[in-house]
């Protein structure tokens, strides 16, 4: 599905499977960002890309983020444990290439990859679970309408 998140917006278009709650521990395929994605500038913080939440998304998740650096979009592991947020660096992609990804949870670890590389981090999820879609920022907003597909 491609994810189209407009300037100056931070979510990604709505999906009706967002309402529902998600029963796995393990979400895999292939993602692919758009040319759009590579942010010119400054911009902080980690954007969302995909992941499993509990019903609190900030207490328990454990999630893939992206960043530009300006010629490559840098993927890392995002895990909320009991509210305390870790990021580990995983690896850094190009724009318009496919590549697989798998997030999952096993035993109070998170198994988070992408590219053929992967990190596990400690962490917990309790409760309802969700499936996390692209996000934009935190404070920040899209400076430009971009595209992220997930499959």
């Amino acid at each position: 599905m491609r994810y189209k998140i407009e300037k100056g917006n931070h979510f990604a278009n709505f999906t009706l499977d967002r309402l529902f709650p998600f029963s796995g521990s393990k979400r895999s395929g292939k993602v692919k960002f758009s040319k759009e994605c590579l942010i010119k500038g400054e911009i902080e913080g980690w954007n969302k890309l995909t992941g499993i939440s509990s019903e609190e998304i900030h207490t328990n998740s454990g999630r893939l983020v992206w960043r530009s650096n300006g010629e490559k979009i840098l993927i890392a592991g995002y895990v909320y444990n009991k509210g305390e947020r870790k990021e580990t660096l995983i690896t850094s992609v190009l724009t318009d290439v496919w590549y697989n990804y798998n997030v999952e949870y096993k035993n109070h670890y998170w198994k988070l990859s992408i590219a053929g590389k992967e990190v596990i981090m400690y962490g917990h999820l309790k409760g309802l679970k969700f499936k996390a879609y692209p996000y934009f920022g935190g404070q920040s907003t899209a400076p430009e309408t971009m595209y992220i597909w997930l499959s």
